[in-house]
């Protein structure tokens, strides 16, 4: 079976219209020349092997527009919220709220909000795991009271529909807030919800809920979206902004 070809990465730099565009260009076995744009905004381009810098420079210069027009689409994009530490000190949300985690000993693992304060307390030092285990099954036992006062905000604006009213479920998910399975009216929530705003829930519940009537992502969704909820955009950004 013939080896194929790669040659060592090289750095380039064109000049169009006064932007500077840097390149890393490889050449391989292969027929066409590919780009591609990833979200650091760095470009790299894999040539066929044979071609030369030239040829590519000027294959670059006929795609500068479309270079230039995904590098600045990732660069208006948000940061990444930072990530959560499970440590005396560090940072958590319930309801939107900021709260401090603080450790205690007691008998019992439990969780209970004081002032401005997580306290997950337990018979021995708790690892990072361990803290990151105890809070989120708290989570998921404040999940389902808060998604039923949820429901009883959101639903009186599909009372026109006349539908079945939906059946709450709390379930983890990795990817999304919340699923609906409209044929069944059942609503499945991520216990996550619990750490934003309650408004956020409810733009989530409300998104759902509008699944009961359109089952996909099309204009009529959003349009019906938008209707029972104007500033939807609003929280879905919030939302989003949390600490993953």
């Amino acid at each position: 079976m013939p080896r194929s070809f790669s040659a060592a990465p090289r750095r380039e730099t064109l000049l169009y219209r006064n932007h500077s565009l840097h390149y890393t260009l490889v050449f391989r076995s292969r027929r066409t020349i590919g780009f591609a744009v990833r979200p650091d905004g760095s470009v790299h381009i894999s040539a066929p092997a044979g071609t030369s810098p030239e040829w590519v420079a000027q294959q670059v210069l006929r795609k500068a527009d479309w270079i230039l027009k995904h590098q600045e689409t990732f660069a208006a994009r948000p940061a990444p919220a930072p990530g959560r530490r499970y440590e005396a000190g560090s940072q958590h949300h319930y309801q939107g709220q900021p709260y401090t985690l603080r450790f205690a000993e007691a008998a019992r693992p439990r969780v209970a909000v004081e002032a401005d304060e997580l306290i997950l307390s337990a018979p021995a030092p708790l690892t990072p795991a361990q803290a990151e285990a105890l809070l989120h099954a708290w989570y998921a036992r404040q999940a389902g009271p808060l998604f039923a006062e949820s429901l009883a905000r959101v639903w009186p604006r599909f009372a026109e529909f006349n539908l079945t009213r939906p059946t709450l479920w709390v379930r983890q998910m990795r990817t999304r807030w919340g699923s609906c399975t409209p044929r069944t009216a059942r609503i499945r929530l991520s216990p996550e919800l619990v750490r934003a705003r309650p408004e956020c829930l409810d733009y989530v519940l409300l998104h759902e809920c509008c699944h009961l009537l359109v089952g996909d992502h099309s204009p009529a969704f959003y349009d019906l979206q938008t209707r029972l909820l104007p500033d939807w955009k609003r929280w879905k950004a919030e939302l989003n902004a949390l600490p993953k």
